[in-house]
Order: C-alpha cells, then sequence, then structure tokens
C-alpha cells in the first residue's frame, strides 16, 4: 500500500493551477496559448514519470528489520512499555511507526513519527494497558517509509505476532497481600497459649518456659532429661481451602474499571496466596460459567502459578448461577473435609437454591458464603433525601437490604457462615476471616 506525501500532493496542485496559463495565453495570442498548453502537459508527463520511478525505487527498498520488545506477562489496567527496535542502515532519516496492539487501549500515541538514529539501533518505547485480562494477542509492526523522491509513503508489515497473558493487577495484590501478612502475625508483646484441641497438632518438645500450662509438660521426657519439658503445638497444616468461584452473568456487572468478577478473582487468588503462606491447600473451582475449571487443592511455591494460570484468562459466562449443582459437583470431587468459600452475588429470591446448596455442602464441609455488595446499594444507604423520587429509592433500598439480612439470618440458621464487602474490600475480608477460622482451629 502506498499512500502521497505531502511534496506530491502540493506538486499536483502547482500543476493544477498551472493549467490556468493557456486559458490566459489564449486571451492574448493563440501560438502563445498552444505553446503553454504544451508545456504544461509535459510537465504532467514528466511529473508522472517521475511518480512512477520513485514508485518503483520504494518497491524495490528491502523490508526493513524490526523488532518488538515485550514484557512476558501483563497486568490488568497497568502501564507496560513495549519496546520496538529497528535497523539504522535501511531507514530513511525520518518514518512513521504504527504497531497492531491490542485495541483496548486508544491512548498509546501511535503512529509515531520517528527519526532515525547515528546508532546501528535505532529504537522508541511507547506504553500500553490492557483493560481485560487474558491473553492480549500483538500482531504486526507497521512501517511507513518515504519514497527516495519523497512523493509517497509505503507501507511495510513486518510479521511479529506474539501472545502475552494479562494477569489481575498485581499491585493490588501485593498491597493486600503485605495488610494479610500483617494481621496474621501476633502483636508485639502478646503470645499465642498454646493448647490442644480439633485444628492443632503437635510441633516440637522445648524447655518449659513460665506460663506454659501443665497439661503442656512431657512428664516423661522431663524425668529422663531431669528437667521440665514442654510439648509445642502448632496450628494444623495441609488443611484444604476450596474457593467456589460463581462465573454467571450476575459477577459481569461493571465495578469500576472493573467486572465484579475480576474483584472475585482479586478474592480468589490473595486467599490462595494466603492458604499456600499457612502451608494449606487451596483449590478452586469455578461454577455457572461457559467454561468449566477445577484446580484441586495444591501446595508448595508452584500451587500459587497453578491457580493464576488456570484462571486468568477465565470471563464470566452468560448463565444464570446455580448454587445446588455447583455444592453437586463438588461433592463429586472432593470429599476431604474443608473450608468452601462461596464468592457470589445474592438475590433474596436464591433462598431455596442456595439452602439446598448449604445442606449439601454442611455434610462435608465448613461453608462461608461470600456476597458481594455494590457500591451504589451501599451508597444509598447514606444518600440525602431532597424529593419525592430520592425518598422513593432509599426507601425500597431499605427494604431490599432487610430482606438481604433476613436472608444472611437463614443461611447461618442453616450451618453457613456468612459476610458481606464491597467489591474492593472482598480480598482483605475473606483473607481475615480464613485467618480467624485458622486461628481458632475450626479449619
Amino acid at each position: 500500500m502506498i499512500r502521497a506525501s505531502t511534496r506530491l500532493i502540493r506538486l499536483a496542485a502547482l500543476w493544477a493551477i498551472t493549467a490556468l496559463l493557456p486559458v490566459i495565453a489564449r486571451q492574448l495570442d493563440s501560438e502563445l496559448a498552444s505553446m503553454a498548453l504544451a508545456l504544461w502537459a509535459a510537465a504532467g508527463v514528466l511529473l508522472l514519470v517521475v511518480l512512477l520511478l520513485d514508485i518503483v525505487l520504494a518497491w524495490k527498498r528491502p523490508i526493513p528489520n524490526a523488532e518488538r520488545r515485550l514484557p512476558a506477562a501483563l497486568s490488568l489496567q497497568q502501564l507496560h512499555p513495549v519496546k520496538i527496535t529497528l535497523s539504522s542502515a535501511e531507514l530513511p532519516r525520518e518514518f512513521e511507526v504504527a504497531d497492531q496492539h491490542p485495541n483496548d487501549d486508544f491512548d498509546t500515541g501511535l503512529p509515531k513519527v520517528i527519526h532515525k538514529s547515528e546508532l546501528p539501533v535505532t529504537e522508541f518505547t511507547y506504553h500500553y494497558r490492557p483493560s481485560q485480562r487474558g491473553k492480549a494477542m500483538f500482531s504486526n509492526i507497521l512501517l511507513w517509509l518515504p519514497s527516495p523522491l519523497g512523493l509517497i509513503s509505503k507501507k511495510y508489515e513486518i510479521e511479529a505476532t506474539r501472545t502475552v497473558p494479562v494477569y489481575p493487577d498485581f499491585s493490588v495484590l501485593q498491597r493486600d497481600a503485605l495488610h494479610a501478612h500483617q494481621d496474621s502475625r501476633l502483636d508485639p508483646g502478646s503470645r499465642r497459649q498454646p493448647r490442644r484441641g480439633e485444628g492443632f497438632e503437635f510441633n516440637q518438645l522445648r524447655e518449659y518456659n513460665n506460663g506454659d500450662s501443665l497439661r503442656q509438660i512431657d512428664w516423661k521426657a522431663s524425668a529422663r532429661r531431669r528437667k521440665l519439658i514442654s510439648r509445642e503445638y502448632q496450628e494444623e497444616q495441609n488443611q484444604q481451602l476450596i474457593v467456589l468461584l460463581d462465573g454467571g452473568e450476575r459477577l459481569a456487572m461493571a465495578v469500576n474499571g472493573l467486572t465484579g468478577f475480576d474483584h472475585a478473582l482479586n478474592a480468589t487468588l490473595l486467599l490462595a496466596w494466603s492458604t499456600l503462606k499457612q502451608q494449606d491447600k487451596p483449590g478452586v473451582m469455578l461454577f455457572s460459567s461457559d467454561t468449566p475449571c477445577w484446580v484441586p487443592p495444591v501446595r508448595g511455591p508452584a500451587g500459587a502459578n497453578t491457580i493464576l494460570n488456570s484462571l486468568y484468562a477465565m470471563q464470566p459466562g452468560s448463565g444464570a448461577s446455580d448454587y445446588s449443582k455447583a455444592a453437586e459437583q463438588l461433592l463429586r470431587r472432593w470429599k476431604k473435609h474443608s473450608l468452601v468459600v462461596m464468592i457470589t452475588r445474592l438475590q433474596p429470591d436464591d433462598e431455596p437454591e442456595i439452602l439446598a446448596a448449604i445442606k449439601l455442602l454442611a455434610k462435608r464441609h465448613l461453608l462461608l458464603i461470600a456476597d458481594i455488595q455494590l457500591p451504589e446499594q451501599l451508597a444509598l444507604q447514606h444518600r440525602e433525601i431532597n424529593d419525592t423520587d430520592d425518598a422513593l429509592l432509599v426507601a425500597g433500598d431499605a427494604a431490599y437490604q432487610e430482606s438481604r439480612r433476613a436472608l444472611y439470618s437463614r443461611l447461618r440458621h442453616a450451618g453457613a457462615l456468612v459476610t458481606d464487602a464491597a467489591p474492593e474490600q472482598l480480598p482483605a475480608r475473606l483473607n481475615q476471616m480464613y485467618l480467624s477460622l485458622k486461628r481458632s482451629g475450626r479449619i
């Protein structure tokens, strides 16, 4: 593909304007008019010949060498540098560059005019901000190089197709993970009392410390060593946590630039990270989704990557949230006692369905239901009433919230733990509840 340069457009305009000369000359002398017309035609032929020559020369120019350098992975809604390098020997003094990046960012500053570097390699960097998770596909690099005579620009497409994963925003996860780590530590000057019972296991023998209970003393070991020896217990490890993540249309709503599913996925990943930090084993099951996903409980440093790589490209589907079917599927796949965290967005008319799910899961698992509250709903609780419409809106929301609280009460009575939070607060809230259950010995 070629396009006319500013120089060619100006020459063509000048040639067109000179067409007036034969007309003016005809008013003065017919012979002069014939000469003017011949000169005008010859100029047009010359311009055409030069243009054709310029096109041929441009076509013979070799395709420049170009390369795109990308990060190995991208983070959602974060700016990432994309560097393009070109061989300076094959470039004109000035040219234009574009890149076929994913079309979800319209603020990259491309196409861009670049000046050739005096160094062997010419390079420039633009920034790309992905707006959705999944796989970002970069296609070809586009160059518009002026022809040798500068009458046209020829388009060159350089093959550089590459697909890069777009993960959730790691900065959010790192911030919440830091808070989680801080919350999981004891306050200065305090000491957890070692105790036996559900959720705690023997760790080691050690010398007796003031404050140890008599039940901790190992009398046989104390007799052998002729000094008091205590048993030390730790929170039981290798426990399982399963996240039931709602992949239906309810979590497809937009919340502060992300979908509700993105916020739920952030909460899932932070919970998995915290679970692995506690030497427990997290797993994930996506339900009511167009693309089923089941990650059995994993352990060790590679466990977080296993979960992340299984979920990062998932998107909310168009189906309704089927809680009882999700419970049946989980019971078929996993039978060992676990903490099951269901992340969804409840509606008051879900009661029969969610109660059936609790009845199934409570026989074998401890169930925690996390209900996502929309910021718009939370804002209505503090809205000023200035007219009748405001009053009706606030009253309707109050009735809705009352029915939601009544649903929570019935779910707790059926045996489930229930919490609710705004999307941004959900990761920290679930992590705090997990650590609290861990410390209390319930898992």
